[in-house]
């Protein structure tokens, strides 16, 4: 008798876990309801990026020290695209197992269950929301370019795809690792980390166009939600990265209220100036009362 309800509990995770999977997708993500504050955005200043000489061209970032490194993925988004036509770019993280093709394609749903080969896979690819525009270079990019990814439902670091973003729970992590390489054909980029936190989705947070006041609405409601207070201005004047994916884990509770596909764990970062370099001086502490909803 033991046994068998021993088996029979884990049946019952498994399947709460193909289910949570499941809910990771790119439609799941849509929401009508605008961000819920309806305050002037903040101003936050940030101490300026000091300009050092840019260092030897790689394409296998390291990262550990703040720096800016001189990533060039070229070759890897040719790469991708010989092997899948809808590859638009490549997102690559220093110190985490994210460095892979970002596929974009008119249907949000059509990679949900697909590698970069178009072969089933629990845990599929990174995708580009197709509402985003990445094709024109980077003076036409979205205000918001959205890639989403799968989590193990489990908020573990060391588990794949994106999972892989919990490494951002570490202050120490993101201080040493505030920069996310994700570049189009078009051009190479960096992005900096200025918010991360978990949200329901009646934060609409995944809007790729906004207009400036609603952008504005969302960096200021992404701040305020972020598990940490990280000094760096973010205007409509810029552009920014948002990495999405599914979370177990919600204030502290498993799926609040049994709201288990509804939850998400999201990553900002904000696209530097072309030809940026240096070491990040931005300050980040931990904030104490991060909003949560």
């Amino acid at each position: 008798m033991k046994n068998r309800m021993i088996r029979l509990l884990a049946l019952a995770l498994a399947l709460v876990m193909l289910l949570s999977l499941a809910a990771c997708g790119g439609k799941k993500e849509s929401s009508s309801t605008p961000p819920s504050s309806s305050s002037e955005p903040s101003s936050v200043s940030s101490e300026p990026t000091p300009v050092v000489p840019a260092g030897p061209e790689t394409s296998d970032p390291v990262g550990g020290d703040g720096t800016i490194e001189n990533v060039k993925l070229g070759a890897k988004i040719a790469k991708g695209m010989d092997r899948n036509e809808d590859t638009i770019g490549w997102i690559t993280i220093p110190n985490m197992e994210v460095d892979d093709a970002v596929i974009q394609y008119i249907d949000n749903e059509y990679y949900l269950r697909l590698d970069e080969d178009k072969n089933y896979s629990v845990y599929g690819c990174y995708w580009a929301d197709p509402a985003c525009i990445l094709d024109l270079g980077r003076d036409e990019l979205s205000r918001n370019t959205i890639i989403y990814g799968h989590s193990s439902y489990r908020d573990k670091a060391d588990d794949p795809k994106f999972s892989q973003l919990f490494h951002y729970l570490d202050l120490d992590f993101l201080k040493e690792n505030p920069y996310i390489y994700f570049s189009t054909e078009d051009d190479d980029m960096v992005w900096q980390v200025f918010a991360v936190f978990y949200t329901h989705i009646n934060f609409d947070y995944i809007q790729a166009n906004p207009t400036a006041a609603v952008f504005d609405e969302i960096v200021k409601e992404a701040k305020e939600r972020s598990e940490y207070i990280i000094d760096l201005d973010v205007s409509s004047d810029d552009k920014i990265l948002t990495l999405s994916t599914c979370t177990g884990l919600y204030n502290g509770h498993l799926y609040p209220n049994g709201d288990y596909d509804n939850y998400r764990y999201v990553v900002m970062a904000k696209l530097l100036p072309a030809g940026a370099t240096g070491k990040c001086t931005t300050a980040m502490s931990v904030n104490p009362s991060p909003k949560k909803s």
